[in-house]
């Protein structure tokens, strides 16, 4: 039985060192050594099969004063349990808090004495991660210190603009309103005479109608304030628009934008590859975390139905085509207007401006405000990916974070940015050829495209490559596929090109929606075939791996090509209607938001999870689905606060013509 009573345990400890307080903890007979011994780490069920997660009870610990809550990390014998991964064994002890993360380890005999004999076959031995062997979590675990203090006050600035700049808005709108009313009331204080010579009373009666704010009437009135006695809203009043929550709200939920383009099953390609990537991340992400049954991993991942699922990261390849194919369709529709001018300085600027304020904003939460979202036998996880932004966030707002370790990333899912804009820097070297010369441009592409399949098929060749899901694991390739060819931007850019050229001809090609389908389930689902029945090492052979991994991002495109202009002309049927729904708009605006914050908020909770967590097709699903929910509504306000105010004083610096530059906007929000 769990006994909520709080001991001070420091008075029995003082002058003692972390040995002698240990020692004075285990063989007591008080409440407080009972409940410090009820609170450490015992062996769990389902040992051998996997169970290396013997956290204990983190709050029980907590709750005693004078005690804190520290983790071993033990290296693990898999091969002799037989089992096929690799294993980290976590053993959770309450210790006081005389001793340090060095004493621990120093005292390591004396906390593991009471795990029975018999599992000594776990064989444990040095601590597996040589810089972190031991954590030991306090809460808060970072200081409340001057970062803290100005992230929340930046923050609190930022919702008092937004509330300001609401009741500007009401406050305006009302003025408006009075004014038309007044204009109709001194047009009808002249009398109207009929045949009879009496008062056309029909004016009079309308008065009293609350009729609505006609579209005429408000542009009348904001085009004529002198007429009305109105006047022209400053600089500092347009600033304070730009924030106001109502304003950005109704511009994101507008379902009416974006229903003629030509082109509007985009929205609803976004919207589900955005929830593909959370979907794969949900499950990636809790094997990274730690969970009880690893065994599942085994038994789950090579099965066929999974493989969309393990191979989630399609739908990163989506994001690529369409941002390749937005850029050069509405950048060339925009030239087309503009007798082939552009201003690559606004170009670049545009790209910069929409997408950096928001990237900023989230790192800036990770650093100062995310260490104190939770705690747990695990959140030290959490705590030293946090700290990684704040060591390399410039990495990050230079787009550069690639080519340095994956495992040093902050936001480590942040490498498609990296990818996305380095893309968008050299995309001029393919937009001027095609803009003077179609096969000039096209050749310029087919060079890049044919680099990147000889580069991406000479590295897994070379090094001998896993290609399916597992080898993102790091656990299976001598080299490490996740930072050699995964997120490298030589590697990923073929689909990008296949994006540009389609937005760049857009004509009907040859292939039909069976092609397609045929070409988009190979992708997926040929990985089942690489799975051993006894390992999850590849069972393909090098020349197939080198196949997959050079070619399988080329089929996933001409799927996509397919059904993009298979919509777009007018043969897309019931696909078309649903992916036009108008539902998917205001999903769609938010996937850059959402692709952001959704990894903190999966992370948030698998690294918050106070007891072992065990891993279920049906657990996970409840998780993907909140998941996505608390993303999507995290997305709406950061769009609201960051991201939509930021193009709005893009407009007053820039002035209203490039608010109409229509082609950097819908670049800056494909993602």
């Amino acid at each position: 039985m769990y006994i909520n009573k709080q001991v001070n345990f420091d008075h029995k400890i003082d002058g003692m060192d972390c040995k002698e307080a240990i020692i004075q903890l285990l063989r007591n007979d008080t409440t407080t050594s009972i409940q410090a011994l009820d609170a450490f780490g015992k062996v769990p069920a389902g040992v051998l099969v996997g169970n290396s997660e013997w956290l204990g009870d983190y709050h029980e610990c907590t709750s005693l004063q004078g005690l804190h809550y520290c983790s071993i990390n033990f290296g693990v014998n898999s091969s002799s349990l037989g089992l096929r991964v690799p294993l980290q064994l976590m053993y959770g002890v309450c210790v006081p808090n005389v001793c340090s993360e060095d004493d621990i380890i120093r005292n390591i005999d004396n906390l593991t004495q009471f795990i029975p004999t018999k599992y000594r076959l776990l064989d444990l031995v040095a601590p597996i991660n040589a810089d972190t062997p031991v954590n030991c979590q306090d809460f808060p675990q970072r200081p409340y210190d001057a970062g803290f203090i100005c992230f929340t006050v930046f923050c609190l600035i930022l919702a008092i603009l937004m509330l300001s700049g609401a009741v500007l808005d009401v406050f305006q709108k009302y003025k408006k309103r009075k004014m038309i009313n007044d204009s109709k009331l001194r047009s009808s204080s002249y009398p109207s005479y009929g045949s009879t010579g009496e008062t056309n009373n029909a004016a009079d009666a309308s008065l009293g109608q609350n009729e609505p704010l006609m579209d005429h009437e408000a542009k009348n009135v904001e085009s004529n304030p002198s007429e009305t006695g109105g006047s022209k809203p400053g600089m500092l009043q347009e600033v304070l628009l730009c924030f106001a929550f109502n304003r950005n709200l109704s511009k994101l939920l507008d379902t009416t934008v974006g229903q003629s383009q030509s082109i509007g099953c985009l929205h609803g390609i976004r919207v589900i590859s955005i929830t593909w990537v959370a979907l794969g991340h949900t499950f990636g992400f809790s094997v990274m975390s730690g969970i009880e049954n690893p065994d599942l991993i085994v038994n789950t991942l090579p099965s066929f139905f999974f493989q969309a699922v393990g191979n989630a990261y399609s739908a990163v390849d989506t994001f690529f085509f369409m941002s390749g194919f937005l850029l050069c369709y509405l950048t060339f529709t925009r030239m087309t207007k503009s007798d082939g001018k552009i201003s690559w300085l606004l170009f670049y600027f545009h790209r910069i401006w929409r997408i950096t304020p928001l990237y900023a904003f989230v790192i800036l939460f990770m650093i100062y405000h995310h260490p104190y979202f939770g705690d747990g036998p695990k959140w030290y996880k959490a705590i030293h990916f946090d700290s990684l932004c704040e060591q390399y966030w410039w990495r990050n707002l230079l787009y550069i974070n690639t080519y340095f370790p994956q495992a040093d990333m902050c936001i480590q899912w942040s490498w498609y940015l990296s990818c996305d804009m380095q893309f968008f820097i050299i995309s001029p070297l393919i937009l001027l050829p095609l803009s003077r010369s179609q096969n000039a441009g096209i050749l310029v592409a087919s060079v890049m495209f044919l680099a990147s399949l000889v580069v991406t098929g000479s590295l897994i060749g070379k090094n001998h490559l896993a290609t399916n899901s597992v080898s993102l694991q790091n656990g299976f390739s001598a080299t490490n596929y996740l930072e050699l060819v995964y997120i490298q931007p030589y590697s990923r850019i073929p689909t990008y090109l296949i994006g540009m050229i389609m937005g760049y001809i857009r004509i009907i090609v040859s292939v039909g929606w069976a092609l397609a389908f045929a070409a988009g389930i190979s992708v997926i689902y040929s990985t089942y075939t690489s799975y051993g029945n006894v390992t999850l090492q590849s069972e393909w052979s090098n020349a197939v791996n080198v196949l997959y991994g050079t070619f399988s991002r080329l089929g996933w495109s001409l799927a996509l090509c397919w059904v993009v202009l298979a919509c777009y002309y007018g043969y897309g049927g019931w696909i078309n209607d649903f992916l036009c729904w108008s539902f998917w708009i205001p999903l769609s605006r938010l996937t850059f938001s959402a692709y952001l914050i959704h990894g903190v908020v999966i992370q948030t909770y698998y690294q918050a999870y106070p007891t072992s967590y065990h891993m279920s097709v049906m657990s996970s699903s409840y998780i993907f689905c909140g998941s996505v929910m608390i993303s999507y509504a995290s997305a709406g306000l950061l769009s609201i606060a960051v991201e939509y105010p930021c193009a709005g004083l893009e407009k007053l610096i820039l002035g209203h013509e490039s608010s109409k530059a229509k082609c950097d906007e819908e670049v800056s929000r494909r993602k």
